[in-house]
């Protein structure tokens, strides 16, 4: 359901894998040049506060992201395009959805669905306790 349970799950070694083929295909040198041809000026590059400096399940889970940003960025760059490095994901997440690395509160529904929507935290900010923050996480 996020990143950090995809690592936690499949683990250091099966989740890097499968993480470095993502980033293998998702873009290809084929694809930015093709947006450069078609007068692309900028491409969103969304990645998590974990990609360059691995904490928790990321660790192992995610070696070789560095790498893949700055493939990234040089190819971009080759093609005259502009990359907004979107730091999508904090620790602890920032709104406690999916998009934002982890899921926090989640309700099961059945054994293969969830609901969580009802159910936004902010908890890198800290612990609210309904009146205001127990302490500030910096």
């Amino acid at each position: 359901m996020d990143q950090w349970t995809f690592c936690e799950a499949l683990g250091p070694e099966e989740g890097n894998k499968v993480l470095r083929d993502h980033w293998a295909t998702w873009y290809t040198e084929d694809m930015l040049a093709e947006m450069a041809q078609q007068d692309v000026e900028i491409i969103r590059l969304p990645i998590g506060d974990w990609t360059l400096r691995q904490y928790g399940p990321y660790e192992g889970c995610t070696d070789g992201a560095e790498d893949a940003v700055q493939w990234f960025l040089d190819t971009a760059a080759k093609y005259d395009l502009k990359v907004l490095l979107d730091v999508h994901c904090i620790k602890d997440s920032q709104n406690g959805y999916d998009n934002s690395g982890k899921a926090s509160n989640v309700t099961w529904i059945d054994e293969n669905n969830f609901s969580h929507w009802p159910q936004n935290s902010a908890n890198w900010m800290g612990h609210w306790n309904g009146d205001s923050y127990d302490y500030i996480n910096y």
